[in-house]
């Protein structure tokens, strides 16, 4: 994967397109093919959807770049700009500093049928007429970033929402797997310590798994209780369905966010706003 995004930078930054025609997709992967073979590359296949002809600024297409590897059968997906002689990455409003990209990516992104029966209603009620789906994991700093933006959002704009959770403990994050755990015990029996979890400090992180059980059992209302579900096969169980659910729908770091169906992929503040007040 670090080689087809290397092979990308140097699309954007010194990739001339020359016999760009009336067929925007062809041209570019011809183009993009001829540079591969250059470079001893064929074993990178690019493949170009047109997702649009821009209005403004005029002369420019919003497209979609998937680049595949055949060796490794992965493949990296990047939408861009391309006025048919230069691939161009982003373009930002002088006037608001907003990013173009994003919303046409927000326009652009289809909706999932999510199965809300795999994930965990955490804030709002069943039913709401919109719906938020967290995938993520309590040490991810990038998640912890979005849990508190997003909050910060929804108590302003006050849509009719019901946000749901799916766990993505990495690997990379040793007490992700256990904070899951709280999570669920703690809502089992009414509290949500969502917001402690993802603020927890060095201090909480170098705990064993058993003595962070306790800190939370003792917050609880009900510590033998919160110990028994914390520790249960049916919780660890219903963590790993989830992991298993996100991996299914392609999901391989946090955060993602899908809001009523469209998910956002990363940190982007910028999406989650649109996609906020795109709910009525």
């Amino acid at each position: 994967m670090k080689r087809i995004t290397a092979v990308l930078t140097v699309l954007l930054l010194a990739l001339s397109l020359n016999a760009f025609a009336a067929d925007v997709k062809t041209g570019l992967e011809t183009s993009m093919k001829n540079f591969f073979k250059s470079q001893n590359l064929t074993n990178l296949v690019p493949t170009v959807t047109v997702v649009k002809k821009l209005n403004e600024p005029a002369g420019l297409y919003f497209i979609k770049i998937s680049i595949t590897d055949t060796k490794s059968k992965r493949s990296q997906e990047q939408y861009m700009f391309s006025d048919g002689k230069y691939i161009i990455p982003e373009i930002v409003n002088a006037g608001n500093n907003v990013s173009i990209k994003d919303t046409l990516v927000y326009e652009a992104t289809p909706k999932t049928n999510l199965d809300l029966s795999k994930a965990t209603l955490f804030d709002g009620k069943k039913g709401a007429k919109n719906t938020i789906v967290v995938v993520s994991d309590f040490q991810c700093p990038y998640c912890r970033k979005a849990h508190a933006i997003l909050k910060g959002m929804l108590a302003q704009a006050k849509p009719d929402a019901a946000v749901y959770m799916i766990a993505l403990p990495l690997a990379i994050h040793p007490k992700a797997t256990i904070y899951s755990k709280v999570f669920e015990a703690g809502l089992a029996l009414g509290k949500d310590f969502s917001d402690e979890l993802y603020s927890t400090d060095q201090t909480t992180d170098s705990k064993t798994d058993a003595q962070i059980i306790e800190m939370f059992a003792a917050k609880s209302g009900n510590p033998a209780k919160f110990k028994t579900l914390a520790n249960s096969k049916q919780i660890a169980g219903k963590i790993e369905a989830q992991a298993k659910y996100a991996a299914s729908l392609g999901i391989t770091g946090t955060p993602h966010i899908y809001f009523n169906g469209k998910g956002v992929g990363g940190f982007n503040p910028d999406m989650y706003e649109m996609a906020i007040k795109d709910m009525k």
